[in-house]
């Protein structure tokens, strides 16, 4: 009996001390996340810090949202920004004049995440500008992306449009970082590219969860409109396996044959519902063309070339 109770006693205190540990361990996870979502919040807010264009005034304090409260902005629209590693929104009404203006600051977990976010909002007929690394407005609205950070203005009153361009202005030169989109697209062919088509998608490319993620960009050879996706795998296994995932959808679904004289994975491939495709694996990647043009070989051998 005394052996059952100097165990049972061991046994307690271990518990208690692991209890213990895993409550202080919580705590410090605690203390660190609110820590950092303090951070973030106090770089954001230092963001719209006066002086602001034409004397504005905050109308009230700013509001945060963290993934969390997300819903509480902009509910049925949350879901693509947790999506793309949303991280930290602010929100701020001012008012110039007769003039109001509301700034929406989305803060991302990457540069590469602000870009997929901006890009699914924005369409090639908007009108751009030249204000972080990209940009558009429309009446009474302005969005740019730059590093990790997608702006949303907007404004009433007529004389908005001109505080918009200034609070953006303003704004960019704030955040500084790059203002450069992905690097991946720059290694893209520019010629026939479709002007401000390039997405990052982080879910179903071409409607393949194994395809994601991806860049995806548009070209236009007369009235022929071909998408070119790069399918960003972990490594060359797992570039591999996506693109056996890909031959064995277009088997199932259509035809596909092996294609050497593409390169390294080569395949062509159709179905009825999503036309033809050839593909080709380089490292990490999956390159596929769909609706591919006269000279679709020569344009996966250029990508492949430019791709590390």
């Amino acid at each position: 009996m005394k052996l059952w109770n100097r165990c049972s006693s061991v046994f307690i205190c271990s518990a208690l001390a692991l209890t213990i540990v895993q409550a202080q361990s919580s705590v410090r996870r605690a203390t660190g996340s609110r820590a950092g979502a303090a951070d973030a919040q106090k770089q954001s807010e230092n963001l719209l810090r006066e002086p602001l264009p034409r004397h504005a005034g905050a109308q009230a304090p700013p509001s945060f949202y963290s993934p969390e409260g997300l819903y509480q902005h902009i509910d049925g629209g949350a879901d693509i920004y947790l999506l793309y590693g949303f991280k930290n929104l602010l929100h701020q009404d001012f008012k110039s004049g007769a003039a109001e203006l509301t700034v929406d600051i989305y803060e991302m977990d990457k540069t590469e995440d602000a870009f997929g976010i901006y890009a699914a909002e924005r369409s090639p007929g908007y009108k751009f500008v030249s204000i972080g690394a990209e940009g558009y407005r429309d009446k009474g609205v302005l969005n740019f992306l730059q590093d990790h950070y997608y702006v949303k203005l907007s404004g009433s009153d007529a004389n908005a449009d001109g505080l918009l361009d200034q609070f953006a202005r303003l704004l960019s030169g704030r955040i500084g970082g790059t203002r450069t989109l992905p690097a991946l697209l720059e290694k893209l062919p520019r010629e026939h590219q479709v002007p401000h088509s390039e997405q990052y998608m982080r879910k179903d490319p071409l409607g393949h969860a194994f395809l994601a993620p991806a860049y995806v960009v548009a070209y236009a050879l007369g009235k022929q409109e071909s998408k070119l996706v790069v399918s960003v795998a972990n490594n060359a296994q797992d570039a591999k396996s996506r693109s056996e995932q890909l031959a064995k959808h277009f088997k199932e679904s259509g035809e596909c044959t092996s294609a050497p004289e593409l390169g390294e994975g080569g395949m062509r491939a159709r179905n009825s519902y999503e036309g033809r495709l050839i593909a080709r694996t380089q490292g990490r990647y999956v390159i596929a063309l769909l609706n591919p043009p006269e000279n679709g070989a020569e344009i996966l051998k250029t990508v492949a070339r430019s791709l590390p």
